[in-house]
């Protein structure tokens, strides 16, 4: 069968994210190969009939020893046989078998270098003698030895490179058993590389084959690479979960040590749902089947999970000791990176013990050893709790600066799914969120009134946001490069002085462990060092405070506020506001025209007070029944906290356009709806939000015209007249609309009916065509497939979709539109799907998100920005909830025609053209009519039924 019609028949069994991955790679190379050194032997000269039987013995004793994890004398069996055939016998298909067992054999003993040659030999013999099923096979060895080797990215290129060879020619012979274990690797590799999602993808299509064909070993390795990428992303519920299936088939598998490494991945988990006793009972297990095996590095992991549970059951002085046992074994078997690991966990024991010397000297050899960012994150928590505001800003910028790079932290010699997902877990269950050490710093440079560097992090923060929440760590903002905070001259004394801090407790430990003559001198020495260290830091601290007008020297000239004065400047009388939620107050830091930052903290809320008033509030606005009153004495307690005290700021300054760059809780507020006792924001204001300014577009196509548009804000402009049925033409000729939906129900989802009239008024398809404000196509309901989206983007410059969508918390691949063939399109597929090069606007009606409260922090919209505008749309308009009413089709008809309405040489902004439409249906200053139940009822005045912000409000717009 060809290739190519091989290929066609299995994408249509894969889910829809691998389809889209695999459409997204270019055909693997060939992969080069070298020969392998001939492995001696000293078999005496026999028969061939002899030597043949021989030969069979050997590869399957080695095959029964490799199964029972006898390692190493398998692949001494796998030697022994492959120099009988290729010394002997020459028989090229028996010695290609055996290469492959070899490969694997020596993947076991984690042997990657001989690994990697026996597979490339295994390849190319494979390829001569035209065998496929052993080339994937080989391919897949291969893939399996550079993962595991995991130098740098390019082993992992290669590894991924060799698992497509391997997939797509498991395909060509129709191996359901390569195929699954080729899928498996797929996710180890893309887990290895922190991308979450295509893990996910991968190992869960991987399991799924697996379980069809009864392939026992391979189900097991999906499911501890799911486990490991849930541990990673902190989902310990699922971690659980998919461990205890994996440890029940790892261990009827007889693989000890994946058992003992499962039952520590367990006893992590329980830890991070708080059970404690369950944790230890589960370390217990691991650590007493690593003694077993004598598999020195999971007696480390089991013991540092051991501490830890001993910890949160308040008895310190066990878990120390643990500790300690631990850092003996990582330290005898030359591990760095576990050794550091086991002091960091010593030090934030110590410190939440009040130890703080100890906590201090224990992240300081830490340091010393790995550079790690957890380290410098801790200490820099110390020295703020030491009230060290410079010190510990100094370190935390260290911290971010490493963390920026994005290079992870790994303990060799674990498998695969446990060797950088276990360091993490012990990061996040100590408390130390990547995301909180980017707050903490954010709070400490806003309370020495460092302001510039405040609105750095602030630039930055969502990306590490969205770096959590989409599975995508090799996302980094600007051009694909890390950003460096800049360490001005004062902080780089900090650390000097640190430094020589740590060169002497270097050589203090080498005393200690040689017990030298000098020890007690050497003691006494180290105690004055540390009484001059504290004394230097209080010193540079004071230089740090009194030279807060010099704040330019702590910023990078290439700052990241650059693109913030560019939005100011492309649209004058506009106010740039963050918000930094945090535990016990928010920050609000706002920048206007001209470079001028000012700051308020508003400490009269906390952020569990702020989530619940947030979550009424959305509970209010999506009943268009509730009490206005109490929705409006809501509205106003949040005006009090995020506008009022910017208020006379904005009078001051003649603003008249609000750019919200929105954090956690504020993510899930329309700002729109703010009411601040008489108004509502939106009736003195335009309101856009912003993931931060440097991720947000330059203005081109429809956004330059707006740009030399009129404000209509403060012009006492009123809305349009909403009973217009017949098209205008519109003055910006060149602008076309793509606009799909969904009116007819099906399984899960209620009928839209009001959707096909909502395309109808905003598309007509020919010149004879009596709707529509702009020109373009439609399809709706099954006409609207992946492709009828796909293949017409090119041919348009806004994008309209009305369509079921959820935009929800947790993993990003729950998030998704529905297509009219009922399928869903995953939130991050639209990255891999879809060309948005040439959209201006992409406009989302009908979707729903979540309602905020407590532990939520809105990250799923802010993804939306993310993944529309990372594919090249300039600005996205999305609905946070749907209303599924005539309401909707008249706000989306003024809006068009708003925006149609301009000309070029005085184009309507996106903003005010919303705002118009809005403001429409909440004032009804004009007559329009409504249909309702097949009759028209006429409403005047100020009796407009769409007041209640139920039906006005929900519209965002995010980008400019």
């Amino acid at each position: 069968m060809p290739i190519a019609r091989v290929m066609h028949l299995c994408l249509k069994y894969l889910n829809i994210t691998v389809a889209s991955w695999y459409f997204s790679l270019a055909l693997p190379q060939p992969l080069m190969a070298t020969a392998l050194k001939p492995v001696p032997s000293d078999v005496p000269a026999r028969t061939n009939q002899d030597l043949e039987t021989e030969a069979e013995r050997l590869f399957q004793e080695g095959t029964e020893q490799l199964h029972i994890g006898q390692r190493l004398e398998a692949a001494h069996a796998f030697e022994q046989a492959l120099a009988i055939y290729r010394q002997e016998l020459g028989n090229p298909d028996r010695e290609l078998k055996i290469l492959t067992a070899l490969a694997d054999a020596y993947n076991s003993l984690g042997k990657y270098e001989q690994a990697i040659e026996s597979a490339q030999v295994s390849l190319v013999l494979a390829e001569t003698l035209q065998n496929d099923r052993a080339k994937a096979t080989a391919s897949l060895s291969l893939a399996n030895a550079y993962q595991s080797l995991g130098l740098s990215p390019s082993e992992y290129q290669k590894a991924k490179k060799a698992a497509i060879t391997g997939l797509t020619t498991a395909w060509q012979v129709q191996d359901r058993g390569l195929e699954a274990k080729a899928l498996a690797i797929l996710g180890s590799i893309y887990q290895a590389t922190k991308q979450e999602r295509w893990a996910i993808a991968f190992a869960t299509q991987g399991l799924q084959v697996a379980e069809e064909n009864n392939i026992s070993s391979t189900a097991a390795s999906s499911r501890l690479t799911l486990a490991g990428t849930y541990l990673n992303l902190g989902y310990y519920q699922r971690v659980i979960a998919y461990s205890e299936q994996g440890w029940h088939e790892v261990k009827s598998l007889h693989q000890p040590e994946v058992e003992s490494a499962t039952s520590v991945m367990l006893g992590i988990a329980y830890l991070g749902v708080g059970n404690a006793k369950k944790s230890r009972e589960l370390a217990e297990a691991g650590l007493a089947k690593a003694q077993e095996i004598n598999s020195p590095l999971m007696e480390a992991l089991a013991l540092i999970v051991l501490s830890l549970s001993y910890h949160y059951s308040e008895d310190s002085q066990t878990a120390i000791d643990l500790i300690n046992q631990s850092r003996i074994i990582a330290k005898g078997e030359n591990n760095r990176n576990l050794e550091g690991l086991t002091l960091e966990v010593a030090a934030e024991i110590y410190r939440n013990s009040h130890q703080i010397d100890l906590a201090i000297a224990a992240y300081q050899e830490a340091i010393a050893l790995t550079e790690s960012y957890s380290a410098k994150a801790g200490l820099a928590r110390i020295y703020q709790g030491l009230n060290l505001l410079g010190t510990a800003s100094t370190y935390y910028k260290q911290a971010i600066n490493k963390n920026e790079k994005q290079v992870w932290r790994r303990i060799p010699g674990l498998p695969i799914w446990l060797q950088a997902s276990f360091p993490q877990a012990i990061q996040d269950i100590q408390g130390v969120p990547t995301t909180d050490i980017y707050r903490s710093l954010t709070n400490l440079l806003l309370l020495q009134k460092r302001m510039r560097e405040a609105q750095q992090i602030l630039e930055i923060l969502p990306v590490q946001e969205l770096r959590e929440y989409t599975g995508d760590s090799l996302f980094n903002e600007v051009n694909s490069e890390p950003i460096s905070l800049a360490i001005a001259p004062v902080e780089e004394q900090i650390l000097k002085e640190y430094g020589s801090l740590i060169a002497f407790g270097s050589l203090l430990e080498k005393c200690q462990q040689t017990r030298c003559p000098k020890l007690a001198e050497l003691s006494e020495q180290r105690q004055v060092l540390t009484q001059n260290y504290y004394q230097a830091l209080e010193r540079l601290e004071n230089i740090i405070r009194n030279n807060r007008r010099a704040d330019d020297a702590y910023l990078d000239p290439n700052e990241l506020a650059q693109k913030a004065q560019q939005i100011l400047s492309a649209q004058p009388n506009t106010l740039l506001i963050y918000p930094l939620v945090l535990k016990d107050k928010t920050w609000l830091l706002w920048v206007s025209q001209g470079g001028i930052l000012k700051t308020v903290e508003v400490t009269d809320v906390t952020q569990t007070q702020l989530e619940i008033t947030v979550l009424r509030f959305r509970q209010l606005l999506q009943n268009r029944l509730s009490n206005i009153d109490e929705l409006q004495a809501t509205s106003k307690q949040l005006y009090d906290w995020l506008i009022a005290p910017l208020e006379t700021e904005l009078k001051a300054n003649d603003i008249r356009h609000l750019v919200f760059a929105l954090d956690r809780s504020t993510r899930y507020i329309p700002m729109s709806a703010l009411f601040d006792g008489k108004n509502y924001l939106i009736e003195n204001y335009t309101v856009s939000t912003v993931l931060s300014a440097n991720f947000t577009h330059a203005p081109s196509i429809l956004s330059d015209r707006h740009l030399k548009g009129q404000d209509v804000a403060t012009s006492g402009g009123t809305a349009k007249n909403l009973s217009q049925t017949a098209p205008i033409e519109p003055n910006l000729p060149d602008i076309s609309v793509l606009a799909l939906g969904v009116s007819k129900g099906m399984k899960g989802f209620q009928p839209m009916p009001n959707v096909s009239a909502e395309l109808d008024t905003i598309v007509r398809q020919d010149l004879v065509d009596p709707k529509g404000i702009y020109p373009g196509q439609k399809f709706i309901d099954e006409n609207f497939d992946l492709w009828a989206l796909r293949d017409n983007l090119s041919a348009h410059n806004i994008l309209h979709i009305a369509t079921h969508g959820e935009f929800l918390p947790g993993p990003i691949n729950r998030s998704y539109l529905l297509l009219g063939t009922g399928e869903k399109l995953a939130i991050p597929d639209i990255e891999t799907w879809l060309d948005l090069r040439h959209i201006d606007l992409v406009v989302l009606s009908s979707c729903e998100t979540a309602l905020g409260g407590p532990g939520l922090n809105g990250r799923e919209i802010a993804a939306i920005s993310y993944y529309f505008l990372k594919g090249g749309a300039k600005t996205a308009i999305a609905s946070l909830w749907n209303v599924n009413d005539r309401s909707t089709r008249l706000l989306m008809e003024q809006f068009y025609q708003n925006l149609a309405g301009g000309t070029p040489e005085s184009p309507i902004k996106k903003a005010e053209a919303l705002r118009q439409a809005q403001l429409a249906l909440l004032t009804g200053k004009d007559i329009f009519t409504v249909e309702r139940q097949g009759e028209n009822r006429l409403f005047l005045g100020n009796k407009s039924p769409f007041s209640h912000p139920y039906y006005w409000s929900s519209f965002i717009l995010m980008g400019l």
